[in-house]
């Protein structure tokens, strides 16, 4: 007989799950589950069932008679020999069993033998007990007497129980080097968990591994930013003596070759494995406590840190290995340096509408955050660097690469892709400011994106020039003009006290010339036209559209989809995905690579964190949103509980897609359709055909045989059509044997009245 509580109360008798009949049995089946083998008093069992001022008269002899019915329950199944007895002792009662036979008491033998494996340095058996014992979660401790308002004590120590042993699992698999297989696991509980700091510190450890520097000192960030506002705290030592290693890209956060590695301490010790040396001057870190704030001109630290060259991630271990003594002096002699260059500086400053009501302070902040999330992912696509904030204003560098020439028009482009972003807001307004011209760039290492911080007057000149930029407008120096006026469209704006060069006002991006006939640098200009008008008519109209392209072998039709996925991804704020369906990989987890493949380059919120923030939004705040969240995010199972089918993650998807076009548009390019499977090609035309107030272009390359295979594709939708392209001619080719054979010279011949005949044929 085995007894579940990790989950759904249930009890398994002979390969049958008993019935255990109304609430108030299965209540008092499962609180005497949560203290097994002890005795639970009749009072306490009575205050569990009912609050003190709703208690019947008869709550007594509702007790009892509950327990008179699950010892026949019992006693069906297995008779007098059952294992599990419910006996009457003074004071109430106790229910005696195997510990075996009890999930909660398989979970805690498993999760002490993991620790304990762990402590003695050897993570891999660790990592294998630690899973185990998390498989007996089936989901939140009872869930079904939970769903009718049951919370108990013992519950809430099983969820904490159940996050210790997660963290401690976690560690096991950071020493194992699986830091790229719980890194999604780790995204998704401390987005639930924010406060738990060894979380925390394992995910900005696991971040650093795969490459993602900048995410993990921005994970840093948002948690010393809310322990400041919520509670007046600074993160831990540990916590900060790791963002201080990744600054410096301590060699001893990668982790040795598994060949060689026996036990890597844990994070705290993690921060003591190697000789730290002291960072001086550097700015003070975004989010400083109140009353430290930067000095004039100068900006925050950013979040950022540069990537190491994969090379770094691989020394080799063993004799030739450097010892710790060599990697901090490599450490230290890569240390900070400054250069002086030009770059762009964008400052933008939002702030929340004011209403009839006075707005909580915390839905403000909110407010704010969600607007420079946005901010944020708009700005890296345009190539810019979040490096700070102060209040309600952000600051971003352009120009930080070698080529800087593109430094201007991409903050411009930029800021308007800011404010059209958020201008849908109606609780919020935005206002942007760009300026361009020499600053102070301290970098540690050296690299071309790892600014620790920016020195110049050009901030206090951004800074005067944003006071006078109204609501909703972006206003540019005179330089930015000059260098961008033939891209972006200006007007002059009357005043302009904070340069002597005057203000402008950005309107917008300058249509592109279309390439006249014969002169394009793609032999289907013509279709791709009509592709980019079907884009903007989605995008004006908010209303998806599944455009289909047939084409036989030959006719370009895969490198129309290629040009055509380039200009739209160069648009403003267009998500373009490119999933493989035809391919080996499940349809779920195509997507999902087609989601990260999308990303841009240094972006603030990775593709996993802002892809569980959607599905968050669209399943809604609860346990709802854990289901999706799988289907979605671990279509090969790597979060906890099952994957879900393929069917149900396609349908997550097909909620989640529209969800991400209402933000910004979304463009689905799928070559070969006439190779993938018939529920890829149903989903196709289902997401084209439901979704609701979302601009949503699907482009479907296929071969002519797909309407063999399928005659009524797109038939009968409001928004579908198809192109069909004829095979491109042939370039014409001369014969080998005239190949190299020169044109005929031309000759002039005059002819004279007395020419003979036998002179002209002598010509």
């Amino acid at each position: 007989m085995e007894f579940r509580v990790l989950g759904p109360l249930e009890v398994q008798a002979l390969g049958h799950t008993l019935a255990l009949g109304g609430f108030k049995q299965r209540a008092v089946l499962g609180l005497l589950l949560l203290r097994a083998n002890q005795v639970v008093a009749t009072s306490e069992l009575l205050r569990a069932l009912w609050p003190d001022e709703h208690r019947p008269a008869t709550a007594r002899k509702i007790l009892q008679n509950a327990v008179s019915g699950l010892r026949t329950a019992l006693a069906r199944a297995h008779g007098r020999n059952a294992p599990a007895q419910l006996l009457t002792r003074a004071p109430g009662y106790v229910l005696r069993l195997p510990a075996d036979n009890l999930d909660v008491s398989r979970f805690d033998q498993r999760v002490a033998e993991g620790r304990a494996q762990l402590e003695a340095g050897r993570p891999r058996r660790a990592a294998e007990l630690l899973r185990e014992a998390l498989r007996e979660w089936r989901g939140p401790v009872l869930s079904d007497l939970v769903e009718q308002g049951i919370d108990w004590p013992e519950m809430a120590r099983l969820r904490q129980l159940r996050l210790d042993a997660m963290e401690f699992r976690f560690a096991a698999e950071l020493q194992c080097g699986h830091h790229q297989a719980v890194l999604g696991e780790l995204i998704t509980l401390t987005a639930a968990e924010p406060l738990r700091e060894r979380l925390q510190g394992q995910l900005m450890l696991a971040l650093y591994r795969c490459g993602r520097q900048a995410e993990a000192l921005a994970a840093f960030t948002s948690l010393r930013r809310t322990l400041d506002e919520e509670y007046g705290l600074e993160p831990s030592r540990e916590l900060q003596s790791l963002q201080q290693r990744i600054l410096r890209h301590d060699p001893g956060l990668v982790l040795a070759a598994p060949a060689a590695q026996e036990h890597l301490p844990d994070l705290a010790a993690a921060g003591r494995a190697v000789p730290t040396a002291p960072v001086t001057a550097v700015a003070e870190p975004v989010g400083s406590p109140p009353g430290r704030a930067p000095a004039a001109g100068s900006l925050p630290r950013p979040a950022v840190a540069p990537a190491r060259p994969a090379a770094a991630s691989a020394a080799p271990a063993g004799p030739t290995a450097a010892t710790a003594p060599e990697r901090v002096r490599r450490a230290e002699a890569d240390g900070p340096t400054s250069e002086r260059r030009d770059v762009a500086v964008l400052l933008v400053r939002a702030s929340v509408r004011p209403s009839g009501g006075h707005a909580v302070a915390g839905a403000q902040d909110a407010l704010l955050h969600d607007a420079m999330s946005a901010a944020t992912e708009s700005i890296a696509a345009h190539g810019g660097l979040v490096v700070g904030s102060l209040g309600q204003v952000w600051a971003a560098l352009f120009g930080l690469r070698d080529d800087t020439r593109s430094a201007g028009p991409d903050a411009v482009r930029a800021a308007l892709a800011v404010r059209d972003r958020l201008a849908g807001r109606p609780d919020l307004t935005v206002s942007a400011v760009v300026t361009t011209g020499g600053m102070l760039i301290r970098r540690s290492p050296k690299g071309p994106d790892s600014a620790v911080s920016a020195v110049g007057v050009l901030l206090d000149t951004a800074r005067h020039m944003l006071a006078e930029v109204p609501h909703g407008r972006v206003y540019v120096g005179g330089r930015v003009v000059t260098d961008t006026e033939d891209r972006i469209a200006y007007q002059r704006v009357a005043g302009g006290r904070s340069t002597g060069h005057g203000l402008y006002e950005a309107l917008a991006p300058r249509p592109r010339r279309a390439p006249a006939p014969g002169t394009g640098h793609h032999e289907r200009e013509h279709e791709l036209t009509v592709l980019t008008g079907l884009l903007a008519h989605s995008r004006h109209r908010r209303v998806p559209y599944l455009l289909t392209v047939l084409g036989g072998p030959g006719s370009g039709k895969s490198r129309l989809l290629t040009e055509f996925a380039g200009r739209a991804g160069a648009t403003d704020d267009t998500l373009v995905l490119r999933p493989a369906f035809g391919g080996p990989t499940a349809p779920a987890a195509a997507l999902l690579d087609a989601w990260r493949a999308a990303g841009r380059p240094r972006t603030a919120v990775s593709a996993d964190a802002a892809l569980a923030a959607l599905v968050r939004s669209v399943a809604g705040p609860g346990p709802d949103a854990d289901p999706l969240l799988r289907a979605v995010l671990a279509p090969d199972g790597s979060l906890p509980g099952a994957s879900a089918p393929a069917g149900t993650a396609m349908g997550c998807w097909a909620r989640v897609l529209p969800a991400a076009a209402r933000r910004r548009p979304v463009v689905l390019c799928v070559d070969d359709v006439h190779l993938a499977p018939d529920p890829v090609r149903d989903w196709l035309e289902a997401l084209a055909g439901s979704a609701t107030d979302a601009p949503l272009l699907v482009v479907a390359c296929a071969r002519p045989e797909l309407l063999g295979q399928r005659p009524m594709w797109g038939v009968g939708q409001h928004g579908a059509s198809t192109i069909s392209l004829a095979s491109l001619p042939e370039p014409r080719r001369l014969p080998v044997n005239q190949s190299a054979v020169p044109p005929p010279r031309e000759r002039l011949v005059v002819l004279r009245p007395d020419s003979s005949c036998a002179q002209l044929l002598a010509m």
